[in-house]
């Protein structure tokens, strides 16, 4: 490895972080897909429930989780990215929740880089970590990367709409055997992320025949990586409208009668897209670009805070508002949808694969 391929890997990453940064401050982190706003919820007058009453509690592979949801994926592996994940790792610890990394294959590459990650080890002791690597990855790097920060889990990312603007990147993906043997041989539980595109029935049909542990939808709606690739390259290619929502996602697991457990993420920005992220099927719900766009204002960390404590207030309303006492209630929660949403649902009731 040259000194050059360091700099290129570090320079991509920075990137990443700027590109993504414009992104949610101009207002780009829109869907042409379906979105919460299109589920509207039907009053309970009377739910019979107290504040105090509720729990919000839920279990995901096999832990227990105090608040259902998680600070998604991001960076790491540059001094800029290692600063971040530093304040996420603070922000986690003092709100009780769990973190996940960006990819760590950077650090794969260049050893000395892994220091950055260890950090948030670190400083969140006892919490429940996500390592991070991409699909095409072998198990012996994926060892790698969850011994790295002694994670709970591992995050493989599938991102084929990423890979093909980008003028570097991969043009073959072959990952499904191998996304298999590594859910059946790591230490840790696998969950297999999209990064942005959703997923469709076929792919939770593909996941339900391996040994992978959760699936993350990575719905549209929240950062869009082929746009931030597209700005970078000179290729061409653009798909910036490409893939499904994060509802979409969930209404597709559902359909695929999906059994493995779920993280809804994708354009989460507020308590009721947790609720309603949970009330379609979701165990958990997680964000990056809503707490990155945050984390970079004046005084972002102590805002990001202020808005997770908010957000474990205004959920325990969400389910008193419904009448619903803890998270198994919410599959009973109904809902009246738009004229879209039900466009989607006929188009897509019944699909075999």
């Amino acid at each position: 490895m040259t000194k050059n391929e360091k700099d290129i890997h570090q320079h991509r990453k920075d990137e990443h972080l700027s590109l993504a940064l414009k992104y949610w401050r101009e207002g780009k982190n829109q869907t042409s897909g379906l979105t919460f706003s299109d589920l509207r919820l039907l009053p309970n007058s009377l739910p019979e429930l107290s504040v105090n009453e509720v729990s919000l509690k839920t279990q995901f592979l096999g832990e227990d989780f105090a608040f259902p949801f998680y600070i998604e994926a991001m960076t790491g592996g540059t001094a800029r990215a290692d600063r971040l994940n530093e304040q996420l790792a603070h922000i986690a610890k003092n709100q009780q929740l769990a973190l996940a990394v960006g990819s760590q294959s950077i650090a794969l590459k260049f050893p000395e880089l892994a220091s950055g990650f260890k950090k948030v080890r670190e400083i969140h002791p006892n919490g429940f970590l996500f390592a991070n690597l991409g699909a095409g990855h072998d198990l012996e790097n994926a060892k790698r990367a969850v011994d790295m920060i002694e994670a709970n889990a591992l995050e493989l990312h599938i991102n084929t709409a990423q890979e093909l603007p980008m003028d570097e990147g991969d043009r073959a993906f072959y990952w499904l055997d191998n996304i298999h043997e590594i859910a059946s041989k790591l230490e840790v539980p696998v969950v297999v992320k999209e990064v942005g595109f959703g997923m469709a029935q076929k792919t939770f049909k593909q996941l339900s025949q391996t040994a992978v542990a959760g699936i993350n939808v990575g719905g549209a709606g929240g950062t869009n990586f082929a746009w931030i690739e597209r700005k970078r390259s000179k290729n061409g290619f653009n798909v910036d409208d490409f893939g499904l929502s994060t509802v979409e996602s969930l209404f597709e697991a559902k359909a695929a009668g999906n059994q493995k457990q779920l993280v809804a993420t994708g354009g989460i920005s507020k308590a009721e897209d947790i609720f309603k992220s949970l009330c379609l099927g979701a165990d958990l719900a997680s964000s990056a670009g809503f707490i990155l766009s945050t984390l970079m204002q004046e005084n972002g960390a102590e805002k990001v805070e202020a808005t997770l404590a908010q957000w474990k207030a205004d959920l325990a309303k969400f389910l008193v508002l419904t009448g619903c006492q803890n998270r198994s209630e919410l599959a009973q929660v109904e809902f009246l949808y738009s004229a879209n949403a039900l466009n989607f649902l006929q188009q897509r009731q019944g699909k075999i694969y």
